[in-house]
């Protein structure tokens, strides 16, 4: 059966036309009066509404195909005011011109949100950027004009665009590259960064790097002859402000600005030593140590017991045993006489002892000099072996002891003793 209406061809028995929904009500077929049908088809079907249904409108759309219609025309509307808004927003060409325009107002919180930074360290954080900046930027802002923005090579992933400005004085232009993020772009850049930052302090000390405490971030890379000295592996800016404290030490603070070095495989930026002063408790810790130490000392050599057996000496660090066992070995062979057997120090005796303790200015260690009054004897063998002379004396002197800081402990590091009134 074919539609009266569009012509579509539909089952016999179909009520509705399966393309555009038109009533089909076949009824009765009729042959017109002294008609004879000659063709050899069969007669012709004609409704008694055929004039009705030939005159019918097409169907209007329904409600719920409105709706969706709305709803797919208010989707597209969003896409489109999407692109436009991210082009002119979140455009890389967009975010390279803001990109220079927060540099030049010095507007550090907006450049921070532009760049790249792949690591989330805490010495990354917007703060220590802020920070790292106004110490090492002029706080006087430039009155630039910027004049064009042009892109010079990029893709899908990454773009470059040249930023042309002038200031009062000149011409000039930045190269700006970006890398993207997801559906942002942001600024690929390694001006703002320090690699592999080092600083050494006095070993045990509490160091904290633009309010950052690092000895809670960090272990010391190297200890050695009395300092710690920390890398942090990256880090914003060439200046910063350095402070130091701890148990033992004097509250101390000092900017810094970064010694740069390149070695084979390695890009080292070197902070100057950081010297903070011991506290009055620790050198008297230290003093009190000091003149222990040196009766220990002196009675080992009167007996002439080893260096290397000697209780005193059990923690002094390798790298000074040398120098110490040789002053040592002097004062127990020839000032105690251990290594002449016409020789012996009988006797010595050190009175009204003052003991002082300070930095040394040359070396972060606690030097200690004792002062008193020594009073001594010795004898002597004559050379034919005959008799013995025995001699007495007394005089001043000062012994000197230094110390330094290894893992928390004051290990002796080096000592000067004043024993020429004797010998």
């Amino acid at each position: 059966m074919f539609c009266p209406e569009c012509g579509t061809n539909n089952d016999d028995h179909a009520a509705f036309c399966c393309n555009c929904g038109t009533p089909l009500q076949p009824l009765e077929s009729q042959t017109a009066p002294g008609f004879q049908n000659t063709t050899g088809f069969q007669n012709t079907t004609v409704s008694q509404n055929a004039s009705v249904s030939l005159g019918k409108e097409k169907q209007g759309l329904t409600t719920g195909d409105k709706l969706l219609l709305a709803e797919l025309a208010i989707a597209v509307l969003s896409v489109i005011i999407f692109i436009v808004v991210y082009q002119t927003q979140l455009g890389a060409k967009n975010v390279a011109q803001k990109y220079a325009e927060a540099v030049f107002d010095r507007d550090w919180n907006t450049v921070y949100d532009k760049l790249y930074i792949e690591d989330s360290s805490e010495f990354l954080t917007k703060e220590a950027f802020i920070t790292a900046q106004q110490m090492n930027t002029p706080e006087e802002k430039q009155r630039v004009r910027i004049k064009s923005v042009k892109k010079i090579i990029g893709g899908f992933s990454s773009q470059a665009y040249r930023v042309s400005y002038r200031t009062e004085d000149y011409s000039d232009a930045m190269t700006i590259e970006l890398k993207r993020c997801g559906l942002l772009w942001k600024i690929e850049t390694d001006e703002y960064f320090s690699k592999n930052y080092m600083v050494t302090v006095p070993a045990g000390a509490n160091v904290m790097v633009d309010k950052i405490d690092i000895t809670k971030e960090l272990k010391p890379s190297t200890k050695k002859d009395g300092y710690d000295t920390y890398t942090v592996p990256l880090l914003f800016g060439s200046t910063h402000y350095i402070e130091l404290g701890g148990d033992e030490l004097e509250d101390y603070a000092q900017c810094l600005t970064f010694i740069y070095t390149k070695g084979d495989d390695t890009e080292n930026v070197t902070a100057s030593i950081v010297n903070a002063p011991y506290n009055e408790k620790t050198i008297k810790k230290v003093m009190k140590q000091a003149a222990k130490d040196l009766e220990e000392i002196l009675n080992a050599a009167s007996e002439n017991t080893p260096f290397s057996e000697a209780d005193v000496f059990k923690e002094v660090d390798p790298a000074r045993t040398g120098d110490i066992g040789s002053s040592y070995n002097d004062l127990r062979d020839y000032v105690f006489g251990n290594a002449d057997s016409s020789y012996a120090l009988t006797k010595y005796q050190l009175t009204n002892g003052e003991t002082t303790g300070y930095m040394n200015p040359y070396e972060h260690v606690i030097q200690v000099d004792i002062k008193g009054n020594y009073k001594y004897e010795n004898a002597s063998l004559s050379y034919d072996g005959s008799h013995t002379t025995t001699d007495k004396g007394d005089g001043t002197c000062t012994h000197t002891l230094q110390y330094m800081n290894v893992d928390g402990e004051w290990t002796l590091f080096g000592m000067d003793l004043d024993m020429g009134g004797v010998y």
